[in-house]
Order: C-alpha cells, then structure tokens, then sequence
C-alpha cells in the first residue's frame, strides 16, 4: 500500500509466513535487492532473521552479514528494532517448516507470544507478510514411523532446526532434483499495525496484538490469495 507508513521514523518488526522449506520468499525479498526493496522501501534497512548456528560457520558467516541478515535471538533483534530498520522474523520456525505441503498453508502462529511481546517492549509496528506460493516450489513426503519421528524431534532439539523430505527439479529433469520448480512466488506486505511501547506487557496485551495481527494477516489472505492464486481457495490454518 503506498499510502502506508513506512517513513522510518518507527521501528518495524515484519512476520513472514510460511515458512515453507528454505524461506525462499522471505530471503529473495529482504535479503536481496532482487524485488526492489531500495525503490519501494526507501527510508528501511531489511534484517532479515535467520538461525544463530549459521554465524557460526565460516564464509557463510560472511555471506549472511554482507546481505543485512542478523541472528534470529532476542539480543540481536531488540538491538536492531530501531527507527529505519525492518526486522523480519519467519515467525513459524521449524514447527511449521514440518506442516509444509504445496496447495496449503498451516500457520503456526498463535502460540508465538514471543513475537507480538518484543513488538510491545520495543513500540516496534508489526506488519504482516505473506508469500504466495512459498509452498508450492518444491514437494514434500512424509515418512510415518516412530523412528523417523524421534530423528526430526533429536534433528530440532539440537539444531533448532528441522524440515519435512523434500524434493524439486534437477538441472537437466523436471521430476525430480533438489532445485525449487519454475512456479510463481509473490510476497506481499501488509499495513503496519501501531503499537505503543510497554516495557513489561501483559498477557491480555499479547493477546489482544496477537489477535489485531492475525486478523490483519487474514485480511492481506482473503485480498489477495484469489487474485494470485485463482486456481482455486486454499483455506488459511493457524495454530
């Protein structure tokens, strides 16, 4: 919406959903200058939020600061929600990156109170994103069996991260590869919700953001999923 306020003078706190597999929408649009971030968001710095771990690594370390990126704790994001940044946070983690499955959308979203509590503390205006089609770039499997079960739980208790059996295109076949497929990918950015700044908020303060924000992403769904995705509704889940 170019009327929105995005003048800087406000601290920003973004949500990306879904997850999806990699966040391919979310890195495309915040990490790069591929969708022309410069142009439409000229008085915000994107920081796009991603894994501790992988500032542990070397090159990639490197790789992740020269795009803007800063880890995804609590520390480094109050320290970045100041006027003129945009921090975006993928806010269903790897509890939704497990429910990704293309032609759906599960949100886990209802029980991230961390989320609407640090928009509180930091009087940081909240803005719903959504990437249609973030589901739909590669196809998933889910094996069944106890075994497999207790390997993503070990894979995410160690990691803080895991992800379903996935697969795309290859280089030279379209069957089957590890390359996301040619489908369309649309991120679109809400409206910022005003919040005021409350150094201790409360429950029922969480609470009544939480709901102002999911409505809102609601509303940024119902606008435009039909008009990207006219191939048919896909309910919008939120847990």
């Amino acid at each position: 919406n170019p009327e929105a306020d995005f003048s800087g003078e406000r601290p920003i706190l973004m949500g990306y959903h879904p997850h999806g597999i990699l966040s391919f929408g979310g890195v495309i649009s915040f990490g790069t200058d591929a969708t022309g971030w410069p142009e439409k968001f000229p008085k915000l710095t994107p920081r796009l939020c991603t894994l501790n771990i992988q500032f542990k690594l070397p090159f990639l370390r490197d790789i992740l600061l020269s795009c803007g990126m800063i880890p995804a704790s609590a520390t480094s994001i109050r320290r970045s929600l100041k006027p003129g940044n945009a921090v975006v946070i993928v806010v269903g983690g790897a509890a939704e990156a497990l429910d990704t499955k293309p032609g759906e959308y599960v949100l886990t979203l209802a029980r991230r109170t961390g989320f609407f509590r640090l928009a509180l503390e930091r009087g940081a205006d909240l803005v719903p994103c959504f990437g249609f089609g973030e589901n739909d770039i590669f196809d998933t499997d889910a094996p069944k069996g106890e075994r497999f079960q207790w390997f993503q739980d070990k894979l995410k208790s160690m990691l803080s991260f895991t992800f379903p059996v996935f697969y795309g295109r290859g280089v030279f076949t379209y069957n089957w590869g590890i390359l996301p497929y040619r489908r369309p990918l649309t991120v679109v950015i809400g409206d910022p919700i005003r919040t005021e700044k409350v150094e201790t908020p409360s429950k029922e303060q969480i609470e009544e953001i939480g709901a102002k924000y999911i409505q809102a992403l609601r509303d940024l769904y119902d606008e435009w999923q039909p008009r990207l995705e006219p191939d048919g509704a896909r309910p919008l889940v939120v847990i």
